[in-house]
């Protein structure tokens, strides 16, 4: 059942949720962490990485779990919810002293359900409140994801370069989350009740054709996206490239997957998310596979990383829009969760499957080459369905 709301309402309610989304995208600024836990208590690659993993993969399962609250305590309460598993998990983290138990338990699980939690509110209310810009505004939406590891990256430098340790970043970090997504929280407005959905069913979904050929796809774009940004800095070391040079091609990716997300949307609005959907798998192929065939110099490198980030910014909004198409959009906040598993997979698979073929084979050329065929086959199978149909 459909509720109205003013239009300040909505401007608002796209507003805050573009805030919550830099509060919890902060995850993808993991690597300056990482690196200081790793110099500061002696934990191990591995150990860092897992509780990134874990993060990557409790965040979509919370949005199946949140979608089934949402229906019983609203929008607000699961950004409520958010802020406070959000903060609970960085404050529990600070308190660790470095113990990667106390860790996995504070970022992977806490954190990692904080983020699901609020990336569901933030990611479905506002499209619903302007359901004929469906691309356009899950794109602003979800581009406070990407912006946040940013500006997160940004601060945690400076305040470690002042001498603050990382634990008590954590603490910084827990105490103006749960501020700032506590505040948000109340601007945020739902067109749709708790007994508006049509009452789609996990047996329903799993039958439809649709559902596969969108989690297979978000799989093969997220993989790609994931293992390039994950050894970014190493793909473009192979080439002697400068320390400085490398370290801004991380925030040009950042950057460009930010615009991605806006641009796309907004081009899905008149071309349709399908063939978007095509055309950015291609874009995102072609970007990745150049860093594999071209001998990189600073420019060069630069350059495929805001292409690359700009094809992998489209997964996080054409995938979203998509799902509302087809399914229906009061149905998002229950269809897209499952979808996005297909994200939670890639994460976990992705980032180490390229660490992995560099230490087989010393090269990065192998996992460029698998990343692009993803992406073209992706691409190919959209548009292949798109004529068929």
């Amino acid at each position: 059942m459909e509720k109205q709301i003013s239009f300040t309402s909505k401007i608002l309610t796209v507003i805050a949720s573009f805030a919550i989304m830099l509060c919890i995208g902060g995850v993808y600024a993991w690597s300056i962490f990482a690196s200081e836990l790793r110099t500061a208590y002696g934990l191990s690659s591995t150990q860092t990485q897992l509780v990134f993993g874990l993060l990557i993969a409790v965040f979509p399962v919370t949005m199946i779990i949140a979608a089934k609250i949402e229906k019983k305590i609203g929008t607000r309460g699961i950004v409520l919810l958010s802020a406070l598993f959000l903060s609970a998990g960085y404050l529990l983290a600070s308190l660790s002293h470095g113990n990667i138990f106390i860790l996995i338990i504070g970022i992977g699980v806490l954190a990692g359900a904080g983020t699901g939690f609020g990336y569901l509110a933030a990611l479905t209310s506002p499209v619903k409140c302007f359901p004929e810009k469906k691309g356009m505004i899950t794109g602003i939406a979800s581009a406070g994801f990407g912006l946040a590891a940013v500006i997160l990256s940004s601060v945690a430098e400076t305040m470690l370069n002042s001498g603050i340790n990382v634990l008590q970043i954590f603490r910084y970090i827990a105490l103006t989350y749960l501020v700032l997504i506590l505040f948000f929280t109340f601007m945020i407005s739902s067109p749709y009740s708790a007994t508006g959905y049509n009452g789609l069913s996990l047996r329903l979904l799993l039958k439809a054709p649709k559902f596969y050929l969108l989690f297979i796809g978000i799989f093969m774009g997220t993989f790609a996206g994931l293992t390039i940004v994950g050894n970014l800095k190493s793909i473009g070391g192979v080439y002697q490239i400068d320390n400085h040079i490398l370290v801004i091609g991380v925030s040009v990716f950042a950057i460009a997957n930010f615009l991605g997300r806006i641009l796309w949307g907004a081009v899905s609005d008149y071309t349709g998310a399908h063939r978007a959907l095509t055309a950015a798998l291609f874009f995102q192929g072609a970007s990745i596979l150049l860093m594999g065939i071209l001998k990189l110099n600073g420019v060069i490198y630069l350059t495929l990383c805001a292409s690359a980030g700009f094809g992998f910014g489209s997964n996080f909004v054409l995938f979203a829009k998509e799902s509302a198409q087809f399914f229906g959009l009061e149905n998002l906040s229950v269809v897209y969760p499952y979808v996005f598993l297909g994200y939670a997979l890639a994460g976990l698979t992705g980032p180490s499957t390229g660490g992995m073929i560099f230490d087989i084979t010393g090269s990065y050329l192998i996992a460029i080459i698998i990343c692009a065929g993803l992406c073209f086959t992706g691409g190919l199978i959209f548009l292949l369905n798109r004529a068929k149909a």
